[in-house]
């Protein structure tokens, strides 16, 4: 895997004009899969109005240390269900329609070049906290580090049953590609990366008609890079089926290299806190969908589950 660390390379720059809005990427660009077909959206899609947004009604201070509780000991219990073994030939569906673990997306040796890589880059504390109550993410990662020859290659290896499991969820259209801005990230000892529902990342490419579009991710692609059980203990990534710390829950541990696929808006999950000395590492990176045609794409936005900010261990 290419360093993008290297030759001072500026990552927000390079962001920066990927995002500018005059300068949309070319369609035949080697990020993305060739065209392939959109599905046709259910009818409720096609006539699903968009009406006033309604706020949800803010929680006091006592509300809030309740349900951040209740978050605290959700996590140190079992989930109801445990992912651990998978087959190897095939995809294994976590949460129906939402979630799947693809096998074998990345050799051990390609696993410790991205760890050396993202380490190279920088792999830094949440900046973001609350005066005396700290980071709410405690795990470590790398931020605007781009590497488009990882994504052109983890493309071309997402198995066709996977694409066409995505492209049966919304939007409903084809999937283009990954989006270049991967995280490394690093959990050791007690860290966490509390619930949280992940954000979209997006690129403007070329439009054959208009002047523009935009490829907007709607699923996250991460992947393991260190062998549970054996570099490092506890760690699972625990996803919350009904959207709070009281319902079913599922624990995923993937084998290293393995890739967890999952829905970004509303699908709440963790990554729990690592147990001993040895330190887990994950990359992830958005699943980029055509923009539609009939509507604008909702997209997803970073927050943490309820009662979770500010968070404090």
């Amino acid at each position: 895997m290419e360093n993008k660390g290297e030759n001072n390379f500026d990552g927000n720059e390079y962001m920066r004009r990927l995002g500018d809005l005059e300068n949309p990427l070319p369609l035949d660009s080697p990020l993305f899969l060739p065209p392939r077909p959109d599905n046709n959206p259910p009818e409720t899609a096609l006539e699903k109005k968009k009406g006033p947004v309604k706020l949800p009604t803010p929680l006091s201070g006592e509300e809030k240390e309740k349900i951040r509780n209740e978050y605290l000991e959700n996590v140190k219990l079992p989930a109801t269900t445990i992912f651990d073994t998978f087959p190897e030939d095939c995809l294994t569906e976590v949460v129906p329609g939402k979630a799947w673990v693809v096998p074998g997306l990345l050799s051990e040796e390609e696993c410790e070049q991205v760890i050396q890589a993202g380490e190279e880059w920088g792999i830094t504390a949440d900046s973001k906290g609350e005066p005396g109550r700290g980071a709410m993410r405690t795990s470590k990662r790398t931020s605007s580090w781009v590497n488009e020859e990882m994504s052109m290659k983890m493309i071309k290896r997402l198995p066709e049953e996977l694409l066409t499991a995505v492209e049966a969820t919304a939007p409903y259209t084809s999937v283009r590609g990954i989006h270049p801005n991967w995280r490394v990230a690093r959990y050791q000892k007690g860290e966490t990366f509390p619930a949280h529902v992940d954000q979209s990342d997006s690129l403007v490419v070329e439009h054959p008609e208009k002047k523009k579009q935009r490829f907007t991710s709607s699923h996250t692609l991460l992947i393991y890079l260190r062998r549970r059980g054996e570099q490092f203990q506890g760690g699972a990534t625990r996803l919350f089926l009904d959207g709070t710390y009281n319902g079913a829950t599922s624990d995923v541990c993937l084998p290293q290299g393995w890739g967890l696929v999952f829905q970004q808006k509303g699908l709440l999950h963790a990554g729990l806190p690592v147990e001993g000395e040895g330190a887990k590492y994950i990359a992830q990176a958005g699943l980029l969908r055509a923009e539609p045609n009939y509507t604008a794409m909702e997209t997803a936005i970073f927050k943490y589950g309820p009662g979770l900010a500010p968070y404090r261990i």
